[in-house]
């Protein structure tokens, strides 16, 4: 995701023999694994045009553009913005980084996440603000990097006030922290006791200074219960066992698929997008079937690493996710992860996550992309 997809995305379909391998010999991956009937016919397989999403998913369709938007030159942020604008879509989700913006105890500076912002309403585009990072004046014991969560979680939610009323009038959408299920962005190791509790505190924080704001819970990446990162569907129920219920207003995940696509049955057992219906069981049992779920991040890398998917498959997983998250009904929004590639080698998977290449050309999932929005205008 945001500063890079995580490694597990990248592994889950080299993982996935040897996640069979160990349900067939008796093991398990995070909780009972039923095998759901699909709830839409398969799509085109990658030969063919990718299908067109029958109608609009929500209110609007966005791109999930992470930390390097915060890195662009004046110039070059627009032309970006303006590219997500002519696709149609309406929505932008990128990083409040903490870190960058209090380096140093007590020096606060805005200017870079400002121009960020104001130049996404210029360009008329809504904001998910990914409140997250932590500076090495704050974070905890044993976290080599940005990603260690705060040692002093009050300190994080003043933060978090601070950006809300700052940007009072710009973002009312806040996604508390990226992947917090995953040992890479939530150092030293996840804890959901202890992310309920950051969430409990931001929250309330957002809330005394935005009282109309909406909570969304940090995405959570897939993943395997295996003793470093949580799987969503265990870190979900100890959400809720950790009484974070009245937290959070949507429940944010990163339902990649890739290399097969969100509807395939036949991947149940870890497909992320197929296991959303697990996750969706969880919340309706503890009440909050009202609630809706946003995909804040969702894609699929072309080039050509190991792990990487032509243009067309990509084009046709993203048109599926589209047509599963309709056909589903309490996935609100989908946020695609990303806007356009970050560089130029094609062997590395994290670059090529784009609509677009770098310089502009456009992927087959573009046209998929502007076809769903369409559909919500």
């Amino acid at each position: 995701m945001v500063i890079g997809v995580s490694l597990i995305k990248s592994t889950l379909a080299i993982a996935l023999v040897s996640a069979v391998t160990s349900l067939t010999a008796g093991g398990s991956l995070d909780s009972e694994l039923p095998i759901f009937p699909p709830v839409a016919p398969p799509s085109a397989p990658p030969g063919e045009s990718p299908p067109t999403p029958p109608t609009c998913i929500s209110s609007g369709v966005g791109i999930a553009a992470g930390g390097p938007l915060n890195t662009l030159p004046r110039a070059e942020l627009d032309t970006e913005l303006a590219a997500m604008k002519d696709a149609g879509t309406s929505w932008v989700r990128f990083d409040i980084d903490w870190s960058a913006i209090e380096n140093i105890k007590g020096q606060q500076h805005w200017d870079v996440t400002d121009q960020v912002v104001e130049r996404a309403r210029a360009h008329g585009l809504n904001i998910l603000g990914v409140v997250a990072y932590t500076p090495q004046w704050a974070r905890v014991a044993g976290a080599a990097n940005t990603h260690g969560y705060p040692a002093d979680i009050n300190v994080f939610a003043l933060f978090a006030q601070q950006a809300a009323q700052r940007y009072s009038t710009s973002i009312g959408s806040w996604e508390i922290w990226n992947e917090p299920n995953l040992t890479q962005f939530f150092l030293p190791k996840p804890n959901a006791n202890i992310y309920a509790s950051m969430l409990k505190a931001v929250s309330a924080s957002i809330r005394a200074v935005q009282p109309g704001a909406k909570i969304i819970s940090g995405g959570l990446s897939p993943a395997l219960d295996n003793g470093s990162d949580i799987s969503p569907v265990t870190y979900l129920n100890s959400l809720y066992a950790a009484g974070a219920k009245s937290s959070f207003d949507v429940f944010g995940i990163h339902p990649y698929s890739w290399p097969d696509l969100p509807s395939d049955a036949s991947t149940a057992n870890w497909n992320t997008f197929y296991r959303v219906r697990l996750m969706r069981d969880t919340m309706v049992r503890n009440g909050d079937g009202g609630k809706k779920i946003w995909a804040t991040e969702f894609g699929a890398p072309t080039g050509s690493s190991h792990t990487a998917v032509s243009d067309q498959l990509q084009a046709t997983i993203i048109a599926d996710g589209f047509s599963q998250a309709k056909a589903l009904g309490y996935i609100e929004r989908l946020f695609v992860y990303s806007m356009r590639d970050r560089g130029i080698n094609t062997s590395d998977k994290e670059q090529n996550f784009g609509l677009m290449t770098i310089n502009y050309r456009p992927k087959p999932a573009l046209a998929v992309v502007k076809k769903a929005a369409d559909a919500c205008a």
